[in-house]
């Protein structure tokens, strides 16, 4: 099973099935699971035409379009690795990616601001080997996006390596013949780089998890060229369900679209989800620009009854769970840290509120070790260590007891950068139960 695999076996069970959401404040696009896939084989082949092999980079520097799934989709089909770069960064950040990774293509938006097609212009050149026979620069595609037209002309956005529209999807296109396992996302800025078949395993398992199914509906309030959100966006797609890509959303647009679209399923912050929570506890009419009622506080209604799972992102205080739950919307700390696919590790809905409201849970994928190690060993001193599939000590590391254990959480295994070895230092606090669990506490200090 690969990326171009799954979407196969989707399409062919129902094409008409909706598997991606363009929002838009006046006309939305839905993708449907066949139109996701001409869309992916025509761009594969664009991509093969630019040169694009095994091993290749390719650089995905969008808004929140499904466009994302395509370019993923299609460049790790080809053994290529797709690095995504959020268009709304520091534009500092962005340029320093590209000319580090390399990449054969580089996807930009027709409307990039001129600042950073300058600014990368003039950094790939810089960096050039004046010895070398080939250029260092990119091709560029030129996407326009779901609501707007292809430019005629590309070569204004040309970096120096040649410049391209992607075509227009075709019906017909045959199966192409894949195989291997090369790295198929990386991302920035440390550009950890995960094999097709790691993401297809957490993927199939953050869906099984949270239940995700034909009809339902995930949010993320961040873009899917975020970790976060991405892994989400997958695992949207490993479930069958559909995913809402929205360029504009943010705290004022949020409660308006999760009601618009019948979202099931939110991924928050936790700042995010208490505003959420707060807005809807508020008194006032509310509901003027398309977003739920404020429930009625005698009754307890519920603001939003299509939404059955609110998953809040390393969450240090039960507050925003606890004021969602109080709204009827079932909300969970999840753990996600930084480096690795997200989510870590959710808690399942039958533990006590005690936990399932803070940050942690159990790992997503079984095979998996965890240890803490103290804060002020720069070499990571481990404390104990814990199989989660088991419960128990493997006997890997000296000193452990029964209890739990505090410390700096590392893991091994499942999950974690197919370019880490040993043991992936995650440095954030958090405490392991004698059953594999994981209970976030922040951030370490500096020093570990």
């Amino acid at each position: 099973m690969n990326l171009l695999s799954l979407l196969s076996g989707l399409t062919k069970h129902d094409p008409h099935a909706i598997i991606a959401i363009d929002a838009d404040p006046a006309q939305p696009v839905h993708v449907s699971r066949s139109e996701l896939w001409r869309r992916t084989l025509q761009l594969r082949a664009d991509l093969a035409t630019a040169g694009v092999g095994r091993g290749d980079v390719v650089a995905v520097c969008l808004p929140n379009w499904s466009d994302l799934l395509s370019w993923q989709v299609a460049t790790a089909s080809l053994g290529a690795c797709a690095v995504g770069l959020d268009p709304q960064g520091p534009a500092a950040d962005l340029v320093d990616t590209v000319v580090g990774a390399r990449p054969r293509v580089l996807a930009l938006h027709r409307d990039v601001p001129a600042e950073v097609t300058d600014r990368l212009g003039s950094a790939i050149a810089a960096a050039a080997d004046p010895q070398a026979t080939e250029t260092p620069a990119p091709a560029v595609a030129v996407v326009p996006g779901p609501h707007a037209d292809p430019p005629v002309d590309p070569s204004p956005w040309d970096l120096g390596g040649g410049a391209w529209l992607p075509s227009a999807a075709t019906a017909g296109m045959p199966m192409p013949d894949t195989d291997g396992d090369e790295p198929a996302v990386a991302f920035a800025p440390g550009l950890a780089a995960y094999r097709e078949s790691t993401l297809i395993k957490h993927a199939t398992a953050t869906a099984e998890a949270l239940g995700l199914a034909d009809g339902d509906l995930v949010v993320c309030t961040r873009p899917a060229t975020h970790p976060i959100a991405w892994s989400f966006a997958l695992a949207t797609l490993a479930g069958g369900a559909t995913y809402l890509f929205d360029p504009r959303l943010d705290e004022s647009t949020l409660p308006a679209e999760l009601a618009r679209f019948s979202a099931t399923h939110l991924v928050a912050d936790e700042t995010t989800a208490l505003r959420l929570a707060k807005a809807w506890h508020a008194d006032g009419s509310g509901g003027s620009d398309g977003s739920p009622e404020p429930p009625d506080a005698a009754t307890g209604g519920n603001p939003l009854p299509s939404l059955r799972w609110a998953g809040i992102v390393n969450a240090t205080s039960a507050d925003a769970a606890q004021s969602l739950d109080e709204l009827g919307i079932p909300a969970r700390g999840l753990y996600a840290p930084a480096g690795i696919l997200a989510p870590f590790a959710l808690w399942p809905a039958d533990r006590s509120t005690a936990d399932r409201w803070l940050g942690g849970g159990t790992p997503i994928c079984s095979d998996v070790e965890l240890r803490v190690t103290d804060p002020d060993a720069s070499s990571g001193t481990a404390d104990t260590t814990t199989d989660p599939g088991t419960g128990t000590d493997p006997g890997t590391t000296a000193g452990a007891a029964s209890g739990d254990r505090r410390g700096v959480l590392e893991i091994r295994g499942a999950c974690v950068p197919d370019s880490a070895t040993g043991w992936f230092r995650t440095g954030d606090l958090a405490s392991v139960t004698d059953d594999g669990d994981v209970r976030y506490e922040g951030p370490a200090h500096h020093g570990a």
